[in-house]
């Protein structure tokens, strides 16, 4: 599938075809995306006629340092350069614009090239893996794809001029018979495409449950120290896998308010007697840190449940990405596995990357008066299997 969208994807910028990226999680709107090396009058008066926003190219921030284009002044972190136009004319016809898209994405051409200010917005793209919106998304994408790392942008404004009426972008895109992706369909491919985790460091590691192996990788994704810990397994078998995210209060202090603590000891015993892998993830409060999660805590003391506690802090109510995981399971040469959870959406993760889970294995902590709530909470709002704990059954 992935294969053949890329394939389709290639032809429709080699055939003068522009895609749309959604962005459905943080700006709410689509953009027209296309190679700036590719741009020529025809692309760029669509981009025009149709998009009506800020027309952009996107380059590498140090690549567009390092050829002497220089920053705007912002007071909201912005990553604008200065505006450019290449050429004698005006700049502002489709023509020259298109020019300069090509000329920006020419490495030969510096600073000097060009006249500024000019009609041609210049944005520089952050790592993918630091920042995920339009600017690094299209970057990354061109880039997949073969092309050299500039995009150009611009967004899609409906008859109002309105830029966050995705309604609006779907049916333009059915009218221009145009492909759309969303951001995390690029995030995706990019996970998939490379290698951001290595493995960097294996050590025994003795515990009251039994002896492991502790391993720590080189980690070009969020910069944060995952771990694995392992018991070896015969090589034929399947290997257990558990996924288990940070808790401080939980693993480390024996906090009641959750199950973690007892689901990563009784994680940790069924690997030692099976073999296989615990992955141990820095996500602390379902990804949104131990300083906020503290703050999430004071909101459930007033009666919030977790759920509506990370909402109400501004946070979706799990913010955590598992493609760590797969990351991590992919240096391990883990490529199938019996995963412990009583989460689906761990499953659906995985598996979106290309893991093939062959089954889940349910695992189950403590319930005390303190965590029935938060346990409830799980499964009713994140919908894990947990039934028959609650109904005292386990």
């Amino acid at each position: 599938m992935e294969e053949r969208l890329f394939e389709q994807i290639r032809r429709s910028f080699l055939n003068k075809k522009p895609v749309i990226v959604i962005d459905e999680e943080r700006e709410k709107e689509g953009d027209f995306v296309y190679p700036a090396e590719l741009m020529d009058e025809r692309v760029a008066e669509l981009f025009v006629k149709y998009g009506k926003g800020l027309f952009c190219v996107v380059g590498p921030e140090d690549n567009l340092i390092e050829r002497g284009f220089f920053k705007l002044p912002t007071n909201y972190n912005a990553n604008y350069f200065v505006p450019l136009d290449f050429g004698n004319g005006t700049g502002i016809s489709t023509s020259e614009r298109a020019e300069t898209c090509r000329q920006l994405a020419n490495n030969d051409t510096k600073i000097n090239n060009f006249k500024y200010p000019g009609h041609v917005t210049l944005i520089g793209a952050k790592d993918f893996s630091k920042r995920r919106g339009h600017s690094e998304s299209s970057v990354e994408l061109v880039k997949m794809l073969g092309f050299k790392p500039f995009s150009t942008i611009i967004e899609i404004l409906d008859e109002e001029g309105n830029s966050h009426n995705l309604e609006y972008v779907y049916s333009l895109a059915k009218k221009l018979d145009l492909t759309v992706l969303n951001i995390r369909d690029i995030w995706k491919m990019y996970i998939k495409r490379n290698e951001l985790m290595r493995i960097k460091s294996i050590a025994k590691l003795p515990t009251e449950l039994g002896d492991f192996k502790i391993v720590s990788f080189e980690n070009n994704l969020d910069g944060q120290e995952h771990v694995a810990i392992i018991k070896e397994w015969n090589r034929e078998d399947i290997p257990l896998v558990r996924i288990h995210s940070e808790c401080f209060t939980g693993d480390t202090l024996s906090s009641l308010r959750c199950d973690c603590g007892s689901q990563l000891s009784k994680a940790l015993q069924t690997i030692a007697e099976k073999g296989g892998v615990l992955l141990y993830l820095r996500q602390e409060g379902r990804g949104i840190g131990l300083a906020n999660k503290i703050q999430a805590y004071h909101l459930q003391d007033q009666g919030y449940d977790t759920y509506e506690a990370n909402v109400q802090l501004g946070f979706k109510a799990d913010e955590r990405d598992y493609s760590i995981a797969y990351q991590m399971l992919r240096a391990l040469g883990v490529n199938e596995l019996v995963l412990l959870t009583n989460n689906p959406e761990k499953v659906k993760q995985l598996e979106s990357y290309g893991i093939n889970v062959i089954r889940t294995e349910r695992i189950f902590g403590r319930v005390t008066i303190h965590n029935k709530f938060y346990l409830t909470t799980k499964l009713v709002k994140f919908h894990h299997t947990l039934e028959e704990l609650l109904r005292g059954e386990v």
